[in-house]
Parts: structure tokens; C-alpha cells; sequence
């Protein structure tokens, strides 16, 4: 299993390949940027910086010009720019922590908001996707069924959904934090990764990466990879999900759970597994005194759809929702 522990040794080295492109006067290969790295104090090679260039093309911040090297995008200029405040520390956990906040997910309440993750998709490919959102709903491999579709020039996250698309919003497990912090629980997000299914049975995570001092979302990223294999995991039990672990105190397991279950009436679940106490939770580190627990990360749905060969391009924690409004998708 490929364990991050430490934030700075991957998120930190995507930043410095950043700085390198933007340094340079002129579009820039991997072997120049490999050496470059190396008088930093970075060692490397030229076949990571590739392969750490081709997740950062997929997530907007570089582009290739031609055959002579990447530049970046204004996307890319803008992550450096942020990245160069106090280098970012924590940004991803300030984040999330915003938006359990934000968020006001009461299983005993009619009036939720919770956080969502919003999509667009392709109305070409809109059958096909659908269904195959359905399929992973019916495992059980999301956070909630419930979503919200909106069409073309409908407000989606603050912008309109463009001509040609549908706009779809889905529950994010952080809405699941933000409840048991609104119960009393202190809730830290530790990790994101990928869980082996392996014959309808959840295994161990097989890739983890940390949110501590993150400057790139960790799920964000695992979806750049397409390191996920959900349409096998729900056809024939063997593939991969993406997920998240958050920490608890042991003393707010029993509270933790009545909270879990009310939620379940309320639509939200998505929960993979609560780890013993201090005990790892399928192969992911837990704190002393700490209970783990495992959330099906919410955008796994739309990656099926995508995985499919549907177009669909999809933020995580993108925005607030009233849950009211948003549908079951059967």
C-alpha cells in the first residue's frame, strides 16, 4: 500500500513544479524541470515530473505547447498564487472545516443544508450516465442517493449551467462531518484513498493521501489519476472506490453512532467501516485514542458515469444545498 503520510512530500512537490514553469521564460520539458528541482533540493526524476505533470494538466494548472514543454494556465497561476500565501498550509482541512460549518445537516430536521459536489454532464450522454449513477446508488457506494439536476442556464454553484449540459449537485461526506460536529463531536478528515473491493467485500485502502497541510484536495487529485475502478467494484465486485477517513474521540463512538443511524432514515449514509479503537480501519492509520471512520466518498456516481466514456467534468466540495430540494435518483 502507497501511504502518504506526510503532506509536504507529494502536495509540496506538485507547488515547486509550479514555480519552476512559472520561473522559466519559455515553455519548459520535465528533464529541465527534473534538474531545476534537483539544485532545489528536490531529487526528482524526470519519469515523476512526468508523471506529476500529466495530473497537473488534468486538473487545469499546466498546459503543453507543442513538443518544446509546459507553461501554466491562468488556472495554475492562480493555485501558485495561493500557494505562495504561508505556502498553503492546511488549506484543504481550512476548507473543509468552512464548509462543515456551512453546512446544517439535522436528521430530526426538515430544513438542511448540506455540502455538495457539483457536475456537469454532457445532456448527449445523459441516459447512459443516469444509469449508471443508479447502479452505484443501488450498491450503496455513495453518501446519498438523493441529487439535484438542473438545466442549462439554471444557477448551479453559483454560475449557470452552460448550453448543452445538465447540472448535477450530489451529498459530499462532509456533510456527515458536519453533523457529528453539530452534535458535539470533534471530527478531524485524515485521509483520502482508494478501497480494494474484492468479491463484493470492502478489503483495504490501496492508495491513501493526506489532507494535513494539503494544497490540492486529495480526492480531487485520486480523480485526476482515475485511480478509482467503481463500475467494476458494482458489476462484478471487484474494483475500487474512493473514500475518506475521518477521527473521533473513543468517548463519542456510542453518540457518533445513534447520530449515524438517524441519518440513514434521513437518506445519508455511505458509511464503509468504523475501526476499533487506535486500530487501523482497512489498512488506514488511526490516532491513539481516536475511532476511525470510513465514508464512501460522494462523487463516486458521477466517476462511474465518467468511467463509462460520458462526458463530465465534476468539483468536489463545491457548494451548500437545501437538501429539500434534492431528489432521490431511482
Amino acid at each position: 500500500m502507497k501511504l502518504i503520510t506526510k503532506p509536504h512530500s507529494s502536495q509540496r512537490r506538485l507547488i515547486e513544479i509550479l514555480r519552476v514553469i512559472n520561473a522559466a521564460e519559455k515553455p519548459i520539458g520535465a528533464r529541465a524541470i527534473s534538474d531545476e528541482l534537483s539544485s532545489r533540493g528536490y531529487e526528482v526524476g524526470e519519469r515523476a515530473v512526468r508523471y506529476n505533470l500529466k495530473i497537473m494538466d488534468e486538473l487545469g494548472f499546466t498546459k503543453k505547447e507543442g513538443y518544446s514543454g509546459r507553461v501554466l494556465t491562468p488556472l495554475g497561476r492562480r493555485e501558485l498564487s495561493d500557494a505562495l500565501v504561508d505556502d498553503r498550509v492546511g488549506f484543504v482541512n481550512a476548507r473543509i472545516e468552512e464548509y462543515m460549518y456551512r453546512s446544517s445537516f439535522d436528521p430530526g430536521s426538515e430544513n438542511n443544508r448540506v455540502v455538495v459536489n457539483t457536475s456537469l454532464l454532457d445532456k448527449r450522454d445523459s441516459e447512459r450516465a443516469l444509469a449508471a449513477m443508479k447502479a452505484v446508488f443501488d450498491a450503496g457506494f455513495a453518501v446519498s442517493r438523493r441529487v439535484l439536476i438542473q438545466d442549462e442556464g439554471e444557477e448551479m454553484g453559483g454560475a449557470a449551467v452552460p448550453r448543452g449540459f445538465l447540472g448535477i449537485s450530489t451529498v459530499c461526506s462532509i456533510t456527515v462531518d458536519g453533523m457529528l460536529l453539530r452534535g458535539g463531536i470533534p471530527v478531524n478528515t485524515t485521509f483520502a484513498g482508494v478501497v480494494d473491493v474484492r468479491e463484493g467485500s470492502l478489503y483495504q485502502f490501496t492508495d491513501l493521501l493526506a489532507y494535513a497541510g494539503s494544497s490540492l484536495d486529495p480526492i480531487r487529485v485520486l480523480m485526476s489519476r482515475k485511480a478509482a475502478r467503481i463500475t467494476g467494484a458494482v458489476k462484478t465486485g471487484n474494483g475500487g472506490l474512493l473514500a475518506n477517513l475521518r477521527e473521533i474521540p473513543v468517548a463519542a463512538i456510542g453518540q457518533a453512532r445513534e447520530l449515524l443511524e438517524m441519518a440513514k432514515g434521513a437518506g445519508i449514509d455511505g458509511v464503509m467501516r468504523i475501526s476499533e479503537p487506535g486500530e487501523p480501519n482497512m489498512g488506514c492509520p488511526v490516532g491513539a485514542g481516536k475511532v476511525g471512520i470510513a465514508l464512501c466518498a460522494g462523487v463516486n456516481a458521477v466517476l462511474a458515469a465518467e468511467e463509462l466514456g460520458a462526458e463530465i467534468r465534476t468539483t468536489p466540495i463545491s457548494s451548500i444545498q437545501e437538501y429539500g430540494r434534492m431528489k432521490e435518483l431511482r
